[in-house]
């Protein structure tokens, strides 16, 4: 409500001279606003209000916010991103505001390109997918999942994650682990990778 930026922190110990890196992409995917803020962040606690976001007055209906968090030496921590759209709230009893509706111009986002490699590694009788994506266009790469499919396409379950369903910035590169047992690999296994703005791809794994 007061567009404003905190940082929880929810470790047993304190951080000094962190960094925290607010920015504002319009839908075009055009950089329109960035601040950042020193910040001790106290043990198990929370500093609130470290900085606040200023929207430009004729920012497109739809929008993007990205921020980071580096540690002292300038290594990113952590990681946020928010769309966000100009509508009005309303009240409770609505289904307005920024956060609720006003998302049809996400229509709109030019088409983005997504780089991926992997390596794959075993390690007892678990097997693993080391992913790199890199955004290689001036278009923000809208919320992209990775699928880990067996030879039907239906994902191979029981797999871990360590991350998913993600948005890249422009030229933001990103490395994700998946996990899964050896044993759920008799049938083959194909990686693929799904957005809002970019083209499927699918690659087959050689166990």
């Amino acid at each position: 409500l007061k567009n404003t930026v905190s940082v929880v922190n929810d470790y047993y110990r304190e951080f000094k001279n962190y960094k925290v890196i607010a920015q504002v992409y319009d839908i075009d995917s055009k950089k329109v606003f960035e601040e950042s803020a020193m910040v001790n962040l106290p043990s198990d606690g929370v500093v609130n209000d470290a900085l606040t976001i200023r929207f430009p007055e004729n920012i497109s209906q739809v929008h993007f916010i990205k921020l980071i968090l580096k540690d002292e030496k300038g290594k990113d921590v952590s990681s946020n991103f928010y769309w966000r759209s100009n509508d009005k709230y309303e009240g409770s009893k609505t289904l307005t505001g920024p956060a609720a509706s006003g998302f049809e111009d996400l229509s709109k986002l030019k088409q983005a390109k997504v780089k991926l490699t992997y390596k794959v590694r075993e390690d007892n009788d678990n097997y693993f997918v080391d992913i790199t994506l890199r955004n290689t266009s001036e278009q923000i790469a809208f919320f992209n999942q990775l699928q880990f499919l067996n030879s039907k396409m239906s994902p191979i379950r029981p797999s871990f994650y360590t991350d998913n369903f993600f948005s890249l910035m422009p030229d933001e590169k990103k490395t994700v682990t998946i996990e899964t047992a050896k044993g759920k690999l008799k049938d083959g296994a194909v990686l693929a990778l799904k957005g809002w703005n970019i083209k499927r791809q699918e690659y087959k794994l050689k166990q």
